[in-house]
């Protein structure tokens, strides 16, 4: 229960520091002006979703689940839907936070996801 606890706690601590730097203006800001000078952070987040360790049943289908997530909010920004897209992130880091909760990814991996969802939230932001 406390290493759930602590691993909730982290990510939560986390996402409130990438909404303070959303809010202060220092998270990374589109470079062009446009959704898509975010593709790089987009693609940063979908290797690491990718590639992130899963414990229990049914990792893959959690694991396609997560890249559906990303790979959704890439295709919108795409088709200049970047509110949609950023819906599609917040999907996301709350299935992050219910994986960490459930401790079924390390805290550190949903710190990393966290922060490229952060990075990719930001950007788009930005825009």
């Amino acid at each position: 229960m406390t290493t759930r606890l602590r691993a909730a706690l982290a990510a939560l601590l986390l996402l409130a520091a990438t909404i303070a730097a959303t809010i202060a203006g220092t998270a990374p800001a589109a470079t062009a002006g446009t959704a898509t000078s975010c593709d790089e952070q987009l693609a940063v987040l979908r290797a690491d979703v990718g590639s992130v360790a899963i414990t229990g049943g049914k990792a893959d289908k959690e694991r396609a689940g997560l890249v559906k997530l990303a790979d959704d909010a890439a295709a919108l920004v795409t088709v200049g839907k970047t509110a949609d897209a950023l819906a599609k992130l917040a999907n996301l880091q709350t299935k992050v936070d219910q994986l960490a909760a459930a401790e079924r990814i390390s805290a550190e991996s949903a710190a990393r996801l966290s922060s490229d969802i952060g990075a990719a939230t930001g950007c788009l932001s930005a825009v």
